[in-house]
């Protein structure tokens, strides 16, 4: 091997000192100032979060008063009910004097078996066509309001008759149920 000259030495010096440049600059001074944007943006989301939350805080009493209007208003949109048997019961009573107050023939009711915290029915009935739009009327008017889930209609007796008569219909509707202790 042949001694390097003069400007050799030089330009290996200067490579060897770019080297440990950069090996300081990606070792120690980067992840130093990583670290210190990172801290910066956490507290940031921080100083957001902690915003948010004085504004949720402010609003607790806001909030209290629409949960208790909630709560007042909960037998508009809830039949109160100890259970779901109950809750059956009730459901299939309203849809038989819904029924008897359109002018219809009620056939049955029954309950059916429904999800928690729900309650289900179904009731048929003889009924002219009037009368189906009557106890519709009736029954999707009340409070609380409930979901009628099919109605299947039977129109037998027109098809022999070759004119409008009396239809066998069966409805079935669920309506969900609070119990009357529940806050």
């Amino acid at each position: 091997m042949k001694p390097q000259s003069p400007r050799e030495r030089k330009l290996v010096a200067i490579a060897l000192l770019l080297g440990l440049i950069a090996l300081v600059w990606l070792g120690v001074i980067q992840p130093l100032v990583d670290g210190f944007s990172a801290r910066a943006e956490q507290r940031a989301e921080l100083a957001d979060r902690y915003a948010q939350n004085e504004r949720l805080i402010g609003r607790i009493a806001q909030l209290r008063k629409v949960a208790e209007e909630q709560r007042r208003q909960r037998t508009a949109y809830a039949l109160p009910a100890p259970d779901a048997g109950q809750a059956a019961e009730l459901l299939k009573e309203r849809l038989a004097a819904a029924l008897d107050k359109a002018g219809g023939e009620l056939r049955e009711t029954a309950a059916i078996e429904a999800r928690a915290g729900w309650a289900r029915a179904s009731a048929s009935g003889v009924v002219s066509n009037g009368q189906l739009l009557d106890w519709l009327a009736g029954l999707t008017a009340q409070q609380p309001y409930l979901v009628l889930e099919s109605v299947t209609i039977g129109a037998d007796r027109a098809l022999n008759s070759n004119r409008a008569d009396l239809m066998d219909v069966k409805l079935e509707a669920s309506i969900p149920f609070a119990p009357a202790h529940a806050r």
